[in-house]
């Protein structure tokens, strides 16, 4: 275990040492004071170019031209390539050069002058090609400014041993000093900029800006080129192609909203822009790493996706047909007995005996009961309907990728096996495991009255998780009919497939089936300082990460409790999995240590080997 120590200055030599740009190479005029406030990146890298990005701060406005240098040493005097660009407002003075004509798997550092400024310097690689022995890939999600220090970051930016970080989306976040994490970041001195929620282009430009000015985040940067995807706090909460939950009227239209925020993401970020004559949303791209494996990005959230079902205000309860005699009688009618004149449906509700449920079928304690509603007392259950929930959920016409990026994805995951890649990795925001809701029914009424104080409704919804239904409905479990067809393309494709996920604040190592047997292994990463729901549960006595292990055998690991990163290493004959986490993300005192890790085997035909813990 070791304890890093961490400075702004620190971070930053770390990650760049004390090199300046080179002086052989003539700095563009520039009359006036400019500044490199935000470091410098790189990303998308393939086996002869990679983008490489910094932004100016001028002092005043205007155009600022920028010199770019990469080169083969850090002090950048054996220089391979270099240009001039001209930072505009148009584009929030970021600066982003796509370098070309480069040796596979290489080395390179780059670095940006302008005027008497010099920015710091990184480092980068292209892709390497054919013969690839192993690869070490850390994976990254869910920065939340408000929520606390990015030391998992500055633990990052520390290796030595990276070639590739991949980030599967909430790189930002759009709440404002009244939404989530306000209260910490009010604590902690984090106030986002702006302090209200991003809605315009200028928003979300901010929001970017102050999550690159941090000392880690700019340290991780230039440690290793990145391969992103978005999410949906790059946009707003829980987004689909037409809306998103943290979307209103009041804030204008969705669509010029998710348009600004696009295009903030595509300045601020070290990733191509999109071609000619493809949609903004189409962020889906893969990458192939010698023979070694093919990264295959997806695109889960605004290019096709159907609005989620929402348990809040959707879901269905089973109901009891009842018959009235008269306004204060009424008799339940069986599953056999017809409709009458005077029937009318109300939620059924059902009675703890022993460990059975049964129904309340007599008026008499039906009838006060029902009229407490939302409300029951202990020992009484509202039922979810499970199958009208199947049945909506497995709407024909429900989308999360959309049907030409299914083909895409199937298409890839043929080529990268037919090339003779060792491994298929998806890069996927959500969680695509099966997972249902853990049983929290039985939480003691103390607990489940603290946890109603702090969220008032749970705990109707504690008692509902006695019966089986899907823990999200904002992952793949909400859309099981793409979620089929997807594993069908990894199952017919017959490569040695590996999910890595992000998005859900918690670390994860599960098995995913097909109805065949095992099709895929997913490897999930915590959050860089996003709350989960093992935190909200934690402090009432509930462990949430043991009550979703004993519900889903496909889960052989996951917690809620840490946050950190994946160091995925792969070869031709196992990867392994390890989960970094940092000791605490309120100080930037902390200490950093490999909670869990795990290994899977590649196997001959479809499917891929199980999860194995490594000690």
């Amino acid at each position: 275990m070791t304890k890093w120590g961490w400075t702004r200055r620190g971070a930053l030599a770390a990650a760049t040492g004390a090199a300046a740009c080179a002086q052989n190479v003539e700095t563009p005029a520039y009359d006036g004071a400019v500044a490199f406030n935000h470091g410098v990146a790189s990303g998308d890298p393939r086996q002869d170019r990679v983008i490489i990005w910094t932004r100016v701060s001028p002092e005043r406005s205007g155009d600022v031209p920028v010199r770019w240098i990469l080169a083969r040493n850090r002090e950048l005097t054996d220089v391979v390539k270099t240009g001039v660009i001209v930072a505009t407002a148009a584009r929030d003075y970021t600066v982003k050069a796509d370098v070309t004509g480069l040796r596979p798997g290489a080395p390179y550092f780059y670095g940006f002058r302008a005027g008497a400024a010099q920015s710091t310097v990184g480092k980068t690689h292209t892709l390497p090609r054919g013969a690839t022995n192993a690869a070490r890939i850390a994976v990254v999600s869910c920065s939340s400014y408000a929520h606390g220090f990015f030391n998992a970051y500055g633990s990052l930016a520390q290796r030595d041993d990276v070639d590739l970080v991949i980030h599967l989306g909430d790189y930002i976040y759009e709440y404002g000093l009244s939404g989530y994490g306000g209260d910490t970041a009010l604590q902690l001195g984090r106030v986002p900029a702006p302090e209200v929620e991003c809605v315009r282009l200028e928003d979300y430009r901010a929001r970017h800006a102050q999550h690159k000015t941090e000392a880690e985040l700019q340290a991780a940067h230039a440690k290793a080129p990145w391969i992103v995807v978005w999410d949906d706090h790059e946009t707003a909460n829980d987004a689909f192609v037409s809306g998103a939950e943290n979307h209103n009227e009041g804030e204008g239209q969705y669509a010029a909203r998710k348009r600004a925020a696009l295009q903030a993401y595509y300045e601020w970020m070290p990733i191509r822009d999109p071609e000619p004559g493809r949609a903004f949303e189409a962020i889906n791209r893969s990458f192939d790493y010698g023979d070694l494996f093919t990264l295959i990005m997806l695109e889960t959230r605004l290019l096709a996706r159907t609005e989620p079902f929402d348990y809040a205000t959707q879901m269905p309860l089973r109901m009891q047909r009842w018959t009235f005699t008269s306004e204060t009688s009424a008799t339940a009618l069986r599953d056999h007995e017809a409709d009458t004149p005077t029937m009318r449906r109300l939620p059924a509700i059902y009675e703890e005996v022993g460990e059975e449920l049964r129904p309340v079928l007599d008026w008499r304690r039906a009838g006060p009961l029902l009229q407490g509603l939302p409300n029951l007392p202990n020992g009484f259950y509202f039922a979810p309907d499970v199958e009208a929930i199947g049945a909506q959920l497995n709407a024909p016409d429900r989308q999360l990728m959309g049907t030409a990026q299914e083909q895409w994805l199937a298409d890839e995951l043929n080529r990268s096996k037919r090339a003779g890649a060792a491994w298929q990795v998806i890069g996927n925001q959500v969680l695509m495991a099966d997972i249902i809701a853990p049983d929290l029914s039985k939480t003691p009424p103390q607990l489940a009255a603290a946890l109603e104080r702090l969220s008032p409704g749970v705990t109707q919804l504690l008692k509902l998780t006695r019966f089986p239904f899907t823990l999200s409905t904002d992952t793949w479990s909400g859309y099981p009919g793409p979620r089929a067809r997807v594993l069908s393309s990894i199952r017919a494709a017959g490569g040695d497939t590996i999910i890595v996920t992000g998005d859900s604040h918690a670390a994860w190592a599960n098995e995913i089936e097909d109805g065949e047997g095992r099709v895929a292994v997913e490897f999930g990463t915590t959050s860089i300082t996003s709350s989960s729901q093992s935190e909200y549960f934690t402090p009432a006595g509930i462990d949430f990460d043991a009550a979703l292990m004993a519900r889903n055998p496909a889960v052989k690991w996951t917690d809620g409790l840490h946050h950190g990163y994946i160091l995925l290493t792969l070869t031709k004959e196992q990867a392994t999995a390890e989960f970094f986490a940092v000791s605490t993300i309120l100080s930037k005192d902390y200490e950093t240590s490999r909670i869990a890790a795990f290994t899977v085997a590649p196997v001959e035909g479809p499917g891929v080997g199980a999860i194995t813990p490594l000690t």
